[in-house]
């Protein structure tokens, strides 16, 4: 099963500002399934040809929503996956100059330890055999060797001739057993001397940026969600995870055939411009959209703090859906913006007098618990709410501490969570409720096949360990596990490069693995957004009609450790 566009790339889209895909993918008139496959497909392909690769990433990922057993999309996903990083990473300025200052010397000690640290704390031992390790670098080599911002920037004056024969090269290399570091380090010099029989003359800051693209993708071997880190993504991903990023403050996505702002955040240059949910854009930095993916028109809304973008926006007339007035053009400003990950709303009259709770959970940052908190004393100020419908769908995980802190807030003191598996002890366990919080109202969660990793943990827990829970939707996606950033600590790369790193697999309380396999919901529908919240609406009805629980206020959110570095 391929990485879900959820938190593989879902981060990646929270740092450039595109949206969950949910609601927007209801708005679209549904294909028969054979003639979407084939849509789907070529649709990849194109975007490929064209190296849009978040473009193919989502087109294979779709597939694979439809067929989880195509090979054919799976590996196209991994192909886009690697190309995507690789072509982020020769994008960032930063990384570039940092190579340039890099000794052969110093890349060869950061790559081996990249090894080290990946021997010690990657779960499977057999996806960081030496060999393993070793071919991995080689294909990520031939990559890099394709992209046109690597050739750029690092190998200008090579002749196609002495790349095509050089990439052929590294496609046939064959070696023995590797069995030591010092075979290994051995080989990777045998590369760099081989290039030169093909016409490729390397100079020393070359050999660096080719012994680090071994590196890169010694981290990609481990597995999908594994990757190599530049200082900027690491910053990136830190902030997000904390709920704080730089940006004008904006959420986009394709709604009803438009580029559509889908979200707005507070406090943000885009609230004080007035903008709204739902307004048509039309140019963005003086660009048509018209024809642009929302991965496109993300990108260029993304900017250092300071920076002005230029936005035009067309507003649907409230009177008639049919018109629309062009507000006049803004300019937005990148600040730092506190991103929320929960909304929440009362729902009234559910029968019988009774009133429910709905919350959303889009992702899961530090926050979150606190948000969650604080929801639940909002639906509970005027009067008691009698269940919750917990939404889920959408949600591609994040702080895996978080998920579990949520759980608590529902659970018994001493249940099951999730069990860890891990090399380190930390994770190589059951995680337990420790400080019960008390919430005995029954329970209506939504999933569906992008909820995956630490949605799936705070799912799997309130299915299999709680009774007065439901589960309604699809089945989710299937991620079990955590992954940490790990810096470097050797200069000169101390802290300007990192590792994203699975440090452990996670399985249900029951013991049932996550990955591969997803949680089946109890009421499985495949309704519209809206629709499918009408029909956990009518569960949790028939569940608090035969569940006689009192609600009960929930009591302050659990003290968290500082994990801004864990997710899953």
């Amino acid at each position: 099963m391929a990485p879900q566009m959820g938190f593989a790339l879902v981060m990646a889209w929270v740092l450039t500002g595109t949206p969950g895909r949910a609601e927007a993918a209801d708005m679209e008139a549904p294909l028969d399934k054979d003639k979407e496959k084939v849509a789907l497909k070529e649709k990849a392909l194109k975007a490929e040809a064209r190296r849009a690769w978040l473009e193919a990433l989502r087109a294979h990922d779709d597939y694979l929503k439809l067929d989880r057993t195509s090979q054919e999309a799976r590996e196209g996903y991994q192909r886009c996956l690697r190309s995507w990083q690789l072509a982020a990473r020769h994008g960032d300025a930063p990384y570039r100059q940092t190579l340039a200052r890099l000794s052969p010397s110093n890349a060869l000690e950061t790559y081996e330890q990249v090894v080290s640290i990946l021997s010690v704390a990657a779960p499977e031992r057999t996806r960081t055999a030496f060999n393993a390790l070793f071919q991995a670098g080689l294909q990520e080599l031939r990559l890099a060797l394709d992209e046109p911002l690597f050739k750029q920037h690092h190998l200008p004056a090579a002749k196609p001739s002495a790349l095509a024969a050089y990439k052929e090269r590294l496609a046939s290399w064959t070696t023995k057993l590797l069995t030591t570091r010092k075979e290994l380090r051995d080989q990777l010099q045998m590369v760099i001397r081989s290039a030169s029989k093909d016409g490729l003359i390397l100079r020393q800051p070359t050999i660096s940026v080719f012994w680090m693209e071994f590196a890169a993708g010694a981290c990609n071997a481990v597995d999908e969600y594994s990757s190599f880190l530049t200082s900027g993504h690491m910053g990136a991903i830190q902030a997000a995870l904390r709920g704080k990023l730089v940006g004008v403050g904006i959420e986009v996505g394709v709604v009803n055939g438009a580029l559509r702002i889908t979200a707005v955040y507070d406090k943000s240059s885009a609230h004080d411009k007035g903008l709204r949910e739902g307004d048509r854009i039309k140019t963005v930095a003086e660009e048509d959209v018209k024809g642009l993916t929302p991965e496109y028109v993300a990108d260029k809304l993304r900017g250092s703090a300071g920076t002005t973008i230029a936005l035009e926006v067309e507003r649907d007339d409230p009177m008639d859906p049919t018109k629309v007035k062009a507000l006049d053009p803004v300019k937005l400003t990148c600040r730092a913006v506190a991103v929320p990950s929960v909304s929440y709303r009362r729902l009234e009259n559910m029968g019988g007098g009774m009133d429910a709770g709905y919350i959303r959970i889009r992702h899961f940052q530090t926050s979150t618990p606190g948000e969650v908190k604080e929801a639940l004393a909002k639906l509970n100020e005027t009067s008691a709410i009698t269940g919750l419908i917990l939404d889920l769908r959408g949600n591609p995980g994040g702080v895996f501490k978080s998920a579990v802190a949520i759980a608590e807030l529902f659970m018994t003191e001493g249940s099951a969570v999730v069990i860890g598996e891990s090399p380190f002890k930390e994770y190589n366990r059951p995680f337990k409720v420790e400080t019960a919080g008390g919430l005995q109202l029954p329970v209506v969660v939504l999933i569906d096949g992008e909820t995956a990793s630490a949605a799936e943990v705070l799912a799997g827990a309130l299915k299999e360990g709680r009774p007065g829970t439901k589960i309604v939707g699809q089945t989710s996606y299937g991620k079990g596990s955590i992954q940490c950033v790990i810096p470097m600590d050797k200069a000169p790369l101390e802290r300007l490069v990192g590792i994203r790193l699975t440090v452990a697999k996670l399985l249900s309380p029951s013991g049932q693995p996550y990955t591969g396999r997803g949680i089946r919901p109890d009421y499985p529908v495949d309704l519209s957004w809206e629709e499918t919240i009408d029909e956990a609406a009518v569960r949790l009805l028939e569940l608090i009609k035969s569940t006689p629980m009192m609600p009960m206020t929930p009591t302050d959110p659990p003290k968290m450790a500082d994990d801004r570095n864990r997710m899953s």
